[in-house]
């Protein structure tokens, strides 16, 4: 009690690098993330802080930009504070990552990718097989008419697992695509508006970033009226406004949440020498159909 007492009177933390030298554990857990900005990223690491939290462990958060050399900054300087492991979004550069905190003899479990290796534990949502069955099942529908909005895909690996998904539907059924790029800034909505659809045939236009959604919706505005015989929107995620909307907005669902928290769980894991590295889980996507499409 007087130890306790003198504690809370000081205002003592312990020293994360005097414990490392020791060898016990800081109870700290990093997680390097691509991309901190957006809605997913929020949904992700509160699952993982859900499950940390009452395990008694903190977390600190590092944001790679999808740069591999800041990755691997962000490692070293985590495992020079003594981190007990980590949880990581990789960039291109996983397996040089993946072999620097194997050398230094800490967990990893790896997020929103696949890393086919035996030794690599690692979470991701089928990203793939939603989108598949989504467009197929449009397909089903008689859409005749494609587009896809779509940001860079060569920065991260899920960009391109959700476009081949898309694009190998469509050419199973002997179909093509009209490809529009979006970044964050372009097109503006107004510019969005001057591309041209066809309305005398069914056309499907698949948004495939999240933060796209919102733009692309409201550029479909002046046609709101064609939704959704004649045009359909589908999207990704989004739930917490798509079924506010006039109409409301398909979408596919990540289960992002629950991947957040069944990464920390695994890591967790390795921890407590309840299993090994080498755990791999795929998390299935949830199709939401509302009024922007005809199914």
């Amino acid at each position: 009690a007087k130890i306790a007492r003198v504690i809370k009177e000081l205002g003592y933390v312990p020293n994360a690098q005097a414990q490392t030298l020791t060898g016990k554990q800081t109870h700290v857990i990093a997680i390097i993330i691509l991309d901190n900005t957006n809605k997913w990223a929020g949904l992700v690491l509160n699952g993982m802080e859900q499950v940390m939290l009452p395990a008694g462990y903190q977390t600190v958060v590092c944001t790679s930009n999808f740069d591999p050399e800041t990755e691997l900054i962000y490692v070293d300087k985590m495992l020079s504070l003594g981190v007990d492991g980590f949880i990581i979004q990789p960039t291109a550069n996983f397996k040089a990552v993946h072999d620097r905190i194997k050398r230094a003899g800490k967990p990893v479990v790896f997020f929103d990718a696949a890393i086919y290796s035996p030794d690599t534990s690692w979470i991701k949502t089928n990203l793939y097989d939603g989108v598949y069955d989504a467009t197929q099942a449009l397909l089903d529908a008689g859409y005749e008419d494609f587009f896809s909005i779509a940001a860079n895909m060569t920065e991260m690996r899920t960009r391109m697992e959700r476009f081949q998904g898309y694009a190998e539907a469509l050419a199973a059924n002997g179909q093509l695509y009209k490809a529009i790029p979006i970044d964050h800034n372009k097109p503006s909505i107004s510019e969005l508006t001057k591309y041209k659809l066809t309305p005398a045939k069914r056309t499907l236009i698949f948004v495939q970033n999240q933060w796209a959604l919102p733009r692309v919706y409201k550029a479909l505005q002046p046609m709101a009226h064609l939704l959704p015989k004649q045009i359909g929107l589908l999207g990704l995620n989004c739930e917490d406004w798509t079924n506010l909307t006039t109409p409301t907005v398909s979408t596919i669902i990540e289960p992002v949440d629950q991947e957040g928290r069944e990464a920390a769980e695994m890591l967790l894991a390795l921890l407590d020498g309840s299993s090994t590295p080498g755990e791999q889980r795929i998390l299935e996507c949830k199709l939401n159909w509302l009024g922007s499409t005809s199914i």
